[in-house]
């Protein structure tokens, strides 16, 4: 395992190293890196008035039904995102006002599909270019560093439990 630098107290900005100086905590920097991005993504795909959120949640249920010839119901969605299915529930409620998705009975108990719009693949297919702008930019500013990094991030999601009750759905 790699060991963190130290740092001066007049530098030291992270959370404190471990007990014995040497590392620096992993969820911190996963969230600190996931901001950065999060804010250089959303920033190109400002132009088509979606938020990254947004355009993820479009984006996958679009994949999905693709992939599986069918809208996904809210559990699958959940699980490809690596999401709750409350806080999906919730993420959705303004996409289908706004008209960027629909949640309709699947015809099979209570499970309910999401099915992305005409409108809600309009603004995914405007924003390709805008998130491979956002994506080639990452790849500059990281260099060679980028394949092993996204490397490292698949086995580190898969690595790590998920939390109670959420699945991580590979096959999605």
């Amino acid at each position: 395992m790699s060991r963190s630098p130290q740092f001066s107290d007049e530098t030291f900005v992270l959370p404190p190293p471990m007990p014995d100086g040497t590392e620096f905590c992993l969820c911190f920097q996963l969230r600190a890196a996931a901001r950065r991005a999060s804010a250089l993504y959303a920033e190109r795909l400002s132009p088509i008035g979606l938020g990254l959120p947004q355009y993820s949640l479009v984006g996958m249920a679009w994949a999905c039904e693709k992939q599986n010839g069918r809208p996904p119901s809210i559990t699958e969605l959940a699980a490809a995102l690596d999401l709750d299915r409350t806080t999906l529930s919730r993420n959705l409620k303004p996409m289908i006002a706004a008209g960027l998705v629909d949640v309709t009975p699947s015809g099979h108990g209570r499970a309910k599909l999401v099915r992305a719009t005409r409108e809600g693949r309009a603004a995914y297919r405007a924003g390709v270019a805008l998130w491979r702008a956002a994506q080639d930019e990452a790849h500059a500013a990281l260099g060679g560093q980028f394949a092993p990094l996204m490397q490292a991030l698949e086995t580190t999601i898969a690595g790590l439990p998920a939390a109670a009750g959420r699945t991580i759905a590979n096959d999605l």
